[in-house]
């Protein structure tokens, strides 16, 4: 029998091991949460921390759309935990 390309094998081999399983809503939901946490820890702490709150920012949106948050939702959950003040919404008058 003829040897297989080493591409094919590690294909094979990652299909027989997944390198990740999947997980449940509740797992899900509480890495959000966690996140959303670790987020709002960054946005009090002095220093350079942009590249930080950029990279716990995007997990929020990816765990945000996973969830099937809408994006609104998601982004309100953001503010609510960073330290920009909330403004109330102004309507013209």
């Amino acid at each position: 029998m003829a040897e297989l390309p080493e591409d094919i094998k590690q294909t094979i081999e990652r299909y027989n091991n997944p390198p990740n399983k999947l997980r449940s809503v509740q797992e899900i939901n509480a890495r959000y949460r966690q996140t959303l946490d670790n987020y709002k820890k960054i946005c009090f702490t002095s220093g350079d921390v942009r590249e930080q709150k950029v990279a716990v920012h995007a997990e929020i949106k990816i765990l945000g759309w996973v969830l099937g948050k809408p994006d609104k939702d998601v982004i309100k959950d953001i503010t609510e935990h960073s330290n920009r003040p909330v403004f109330p919404i102004q309507l013209p008058t």
